[in-house]
């Protein structure tokens, strides 16, 4: 499933699966009519029991008399129908909630596909902390809003127009009792709702930046550690979870009065509703009136959840609205164009630097030899992250032109361009959990005794280093790695790789141990090796 930004994503799901949405809606209707329905057969039990004969209670004629004319058929047709409503109520809620799932689903899938996508630049600039509180806090918001919003929204609006219409007919004066009380109360509930928001509002954004912090923090902790930084950075928390905390204070207070007042409303009008038949009904008629004011009332409870669900429909709106708001704004955020421009393919590429500059640093020039070894030396202030971000087209700020077999590599797409280089670098972080899954973008157990291999063979070149298994877990971005261990993973992982050009950065530990092994490892695989060298270490 695909979403743009321009259109809200519940709509778009919604007419993706019309079929589904009409049948979970259908459910819920006839769930709602015998949920009417028990109620006010309620009626006909004190009809059987006192022979009340209230001529508003004729209406539950339509139902043949014969099926429960006495005390017991009434018990059998009640426990029918009580049994007919669970029985539809699962499987309206099993849908509804199941498609609920469905929907969370392809919207987390869909945000962190497009994030993949995002430019790195935007990373750099905004941080990553930002975007953690989309997957929970704004996801479930969003999912309240589609679930109770939506569809539920739907069922419940046609339930309250089935049982006012029976109300009406039980009592006129009952029921614009409680549809006017009901709108006078709803002018006080739009007042809670938009403190609610400014409030949950200033809650999501503290809670942001706290989780932006730690995201910070947590990423620089070698920094904090070796710095003895912990007290400030503590104290630097504390700040912001107090401020989250006086923020959550405050959205409590007003969610609480907000909900708390749907509840009292409720029985406030309950309360006046009362008092009306109080006065209506005349201690000579009590006989004629009372089976209507059993379901009346019966009915009016029973419809209870149903109002308070519609009375609190605004916030729901109000807080999916902000997740909604923050979910689109980045899937507004362009996406890096990997596939624009002409399909690289070559077998034996040769890389050219023509005057490439970088800021105000010297140019550039470079002429490679085709799948052989080659070094680039790289004046002083440029560094290996310039020529990958460069090469890669991350970044074609650069003057000058760079070329592969003649050919200026701005006129390729990224993504080709991508699938001929791999890098050989320190710089770019080891991706996934164990030795396997960051030297490979493979996870098939097919190549795996291969991989295995191929990596025993590359440590046994530099022997002296401690050994890993093709099985160890390397710890988040390799933590648990030793600098050693770290080389060889990024070395082993650019040469996996097997394409065509292998941009080699800076492994001092590994080149000091033996520069021609090193070297070695490097021509495992046929390609054009750029080996990147600053000119002063050169020299």
């Amino acid at each position: 499933m695909t979403y743009t930004s321009n259109s809200n994503l519940i709509k778009q799901f919604v007419l993706q699966r019309k079929s589904r949405t009409i049948w979970i809606i259908l459910l819920g209707m006839i769930t709602n009519l015998i949920t009417i329905i028990i109620p006010v057969s309620i009626g006909k039990y004190y009809q059987l029991v006192f022979n009340f004969k209230a001529y508003r209670m004729k209406f539950l004629g339509v139902v043949p008399s014969t099926i429960w004319d006495t005390v017991p058929k009434f018990l059998i047709v009640f426990l029918l129908l009580i049994g007919t409503r669970y029985f539809f109520y699962f499987l309206h809620e099993y849908y509804l909630r199941n498609e609920g799932e469905i929907f969370t689903k392809q919207v987390k899938d869909y945000l962190f596909n497009h994030q993949l996508q995002i430019h790195n630049s935007v990373y750099k600039e905004k941080g990553i902390g930002k975007y953690l509180l989309r997957y929970s806090g704004d996801i479930n918001s969003l999912k309240n809003l589609y679930l109770k919003g939506t569809i539920s929204a739907i069922v419940d609006v046609l339930m309250i127009l089935f049982a006012l219409y029976w109300l009406f007919v039980l009592n006129k004066k009952g029921a614009i009792a409680i549809i006017v009380l009901s709108l006078l109360f709803y002018l006080v509930i739009r007042f809670l709702n938009k403190k609610v928001e400014l409030h949950s509002y200033q809650k999501r954004d503290k809670t942001s930046g706290q989780l932006s912090f730690v995201s910070r923090t947590l990423n620089s902790i070698l920094g904090v550690i070796l710095y003895n930084k912990q007290e400030i950075e503590l104290k630097k928390y504390k700040k912001k979870s107090n401020a989250v905390m006086v923020a959550a204070f405050k959205f409590n207070k007003w969610s609480i009065l907000n909900s708390g007042f749907v509840s009292f409303i409720q029985y406030a009008i309950l309360c006046v509703v009362l008092y009306m038949f109080y006065l209506d009904i005349e201690e000579a008629n009590v006989q004629n009136h009372g089976g209507e004011l059993i379901s009346f009332i019966l009915l009016y409870i029973t419809i209870l959840p149903v109002i308070r669900r519609l009375f609190s429909l605004e916030r729901v709106y109000k807080l999916g609205n902000i997740s909604l708001k923050k979910l689109n704004n980045i899937i507004e955020i362009e996406v890096e164009k990997i596939n624009i421009g002409k399909n690289l393919k070559v077998n034996n590429p040769r890389v050219v630097f023509e005057n490439v500059k970088f800021d105000n640093f010297d140019s550039i020039n470079f002429n490679s030899k085709k799948m052989t070894f080659n070094t680039l030396l790289l004046p002083k202030g440029v560094d290996e992250n310039n020529i990958i971000s460069s090469i890669s087209r991350l970044n074609d700020s650069y003057e000058g032109t760079i070329k592969i077999n003649d050919v200026d590599i701005r006129e390729f797409s990224s993504k080709s361009l991508r699938n001929v280089i791999s890098f050989c670098t320190k710089e770019i972080p080891l991706v996934g959990r164990t030795v396997y899954e960051a030297i490979t973008e493979y996870r098939s157990d097919k190549i795996k005794a291969d991989v295995n291999n191929f990596f025993s063979e590359i440590q046994s070149v530099f022997g002296n280093i401690s050994t890993l298994e093709i099985d160890d877990n390397i710890g988040e971005n390799g933590s648990l790695l030793s600098i050693a261990q770290y080389e060889i993973l990024c070395l082993v992982r650019g040469v996996l790789a097997g394409k065509k050009i292998l941009i080699v950065g800076l492994f001092p530990i590994l080149e000091s141990h033996d520069s021609k092994l090193f070297l070695e490892v490097l021509k495992m695989h046929e390609s054009t090796i750029i080996k990147l060298e600053h000119k002063q270490n050169h020299d």
